[in-house]
């Protein structure tokens, strides 16, 4: 079974007239997994989110599986066959290593408003479309999983994603950077969840319970020696929250997975012969760039952000290290409690807490991200952090200026 664009979704002849169109256009990918770009905007319509899904729907169609990446986070790719789908009229530079730059003839943008046409250009082709009101759009979006309630999410993974258990402990709802949100049945109670999007996989991998056993179970496409993680167990999973499951590749030969139950990290393993399930002796987890490997610190003194980056507490600020910057030295009052370190404007970034505020302060600035009483996600790749206002609401927020990026809307 594969992940497609629109797992889980119809969203009608006129949309599939329009992605016939720009698919003949589409040059044929140099490789069958394709990076896409896209930008982060809170002001974005329905409309032209339904005709950029086209343009992504068409790229799937000519050449395999599309892979969003936000355009702010470009880092460890190339633009040998990526694309970039801008909404923008004039879209900036997308820079890669070594200051290459997205050539024109795989650069889309989708412009358009509330109302009126929407213009999508494909490399030098140009084509106008009037989709749906914008009422009728965003209700062709969010059908993959309208219904669904939205129970302990989590950002799984490095990657533009978020997983949460829907209305049965056997069900997971995924939603993917620029994707329609997708709803999925399991064959048993699922207690970890992650998305894998990269060159050799793409898939929605969970660790369920069935008959007494405990196993990775993997829908989509790709082959991975995670499936041979089998043991028994007696305790019940539908009893658990639902936790994020980082991958951990040591050899080929030699695999596993970390997970959350009860409150504490778990490692289920497999080495030739033997499938171990034991307790994590790492005090830390966190999920990697790489997506089969798992951040681990069995001291947990500190804080770990993105790529090589560290923080640590030195009294009245906290030390900032990393291959990216500079040492940097980041007040923190007494009142707060760094909570998450993460890059936002090309510098580190620590988050704190204090009562229901999370601020984000660097060396010199501090601003508000968010207020709220509940419990905050926090994701380990990007700078976003993630609220639940309701039981079918959850928002995505940026860091750097606080407003909502996205909202997982399943009422």
């Amino acid at each position: 079974m594969k992940l497609h664009a629109l797992s889980g979704v119809d969203q009608g002849p006129a949309f599939h007239a329009a992605v016939d169109a720009i698919a003949a256009v589409v040059p044929k990918p140099r490789y069958p997994h394709i990076p896409v770009f896209l930008d982060d905007r809170p002001d974005s319509s329905a409309r032209v989110d339904l005709m950029r899904l086209a343009v992504l729907v068409a790229l799937e169609r000519v050449g395999g599986t599309v892979h969003p990446v936000p355009v702010t986070n470009p880092f460890g790719y190339l633009p040998d066959h990526g694309w970039l789908v801008s909404r923008e009229e004039s879209p900036p530079a997308l820079t890669f290593l070594n200051d290459e730059t997205m050539p024109r003839e795989r650069t889309a943008t989708v412009v358009g408003g509330q109302d009126g046409p929407v213009r999508i250009t494909v490399g030098e082709a140009r084509f106008e479309f009037d989709p749906p009101s914008e009422e009728e759009c965003r209700r062709l979006l969010d059908a993959g999983a309208r219904g669904a309630a939205l129970n302990s999410p989590v950002f799984p993974a490095a990657g533009p994603s978020l997983l949460a258990r829907g209305n049965a402990p056997d069900e997971i709802v995924l939603w993917r950077l620029g994707l329609p949100t997708a709803w999925f049945r399991l064959p048993g109670p699922v207690l970890a969840a992650t998305y894998v999007s990269e060159s050799h996989l793409d898939a929605l991998i969970t660790l369920v319970k069935v008959d007494g056993e405990l196993f990775v179970h993997v829908t989509g496409d790709g082959d991975t020696h995670l499936v041979k993680l089998r043991t028994p167990v007696d305790f019940e999973v539908a009893e658990h929250d639902l936790s994020p499951l980082y991958l951990h590749c040591v050899e080929f030969w030699d695999v596993g997975v970390y997970f959350r139950r009860a409150g504490e990290w778990w490692y289920l393993r497999w080495s030739p012969g033997h499938v171990l399930l034991e307790p994590s002796n790492s005090k830390l987890h966190q999920p990697d760039r790489f997506p089969f490997h798992t951040k681990l610190d069995g001291a947990g003194i500190g804080l770990r952000g993105t790529s090589s980056s560290y923080a640590w507490d030195r009294g009245t600020a906290w030390e900032v290290t990393g291959t990216d910057w500079e040492d940097t030295l980041i007040p923190v009052p007494p009142e707060e409690e760094a909570v998450h370190l993460t890059k936002a404007g090309g510098g580190p970034v620590l988050l704190t807490r204090e009562g229901a505020v999370v601020r984000a302060r660097t060396r010199d600035t501090v601003h508000t991200v968010v207020e709220f009483d509940g419990p905050v996600l926090f994701h380990h790749g990007l700078p976003w952090v993630a609220v639940q206002r309701s039981p079918h609401l959850v928002e995505i927020i940026d860091v750097a200026t606080g407003a909502v990026l996205h909202r997982l809307d399943t009422a």
